[in-house]
C-alpha cells in the first residue's frame, strides 16, 4: 500500500501541531526555540543524530539518499529572508513562516 504524499499544507498543519506541544518546553527554558524542541522531542529518534539542509549535507561531502522524505522545521520569516537578499518585503508577508526540509544522518551517504 503506498502511502499519499502529504501537501506542503498538511506538513504546515503537522509542524504547528508539534510546535504547540513543545511550545512549554521552550517557555521554560528546557530549548533555545520551537525548532529546537520539535527536533529533539520528534525527530531525534533511530539513530537521527545530525539534521542538516540539503545544500548542507552536500557542503559535507554527502548526498541525499533516493526516496528519502525531509523533516521539517519552521525557516527564518519571509521578511527575514527578503531582508538578506536586500529587498523590501510586502507588509502582509512579515510574519509568513515558510517551511525549512532538513535531512537527517540515516538518509544520507558519501558523495563517491
Amino acid at each position: 500500500m503506498e502511502t499519499k504524499k502529504a501537501t506542503i499544507q498538511e506538513k504546515r498543519q503537522q509542524l504547528s501541531e508539534m510546535s504547540i506541544t513543545v511550545r512549554p518546553l521552550v517557555d521554560g527554558g528546557q530549548f533555545d526555540n520551537v525548532n529546537n524542541a520539535v527536533i529533539e522531542t520528534f525527530y531525534r529518534k533511530e539513530g537521527n543524530t545530525e539534521f542538516n539542509t540539503y545544500k548542507q549535507w552536500k557542503e559535507k561531502g554527502y548526498q541525499v539518499k533516493k526516496g528519502e522524505r525531509a523533516f521539517f522545521v519552521w525557516a527564518k520569516p519571509l521578511a527575514a529572508l527578503q531582508a538578506e537578499k536586500g529587498e523590501e518585503p510586502p507588509e502582509e508577508n512579515g510574519k509568513y513562516f515558510p517551511l525549512c526540509f532538513l535531512f537527517s544522518n540515516r538518509q544520507v551517504e558519501p558523495i563517491k
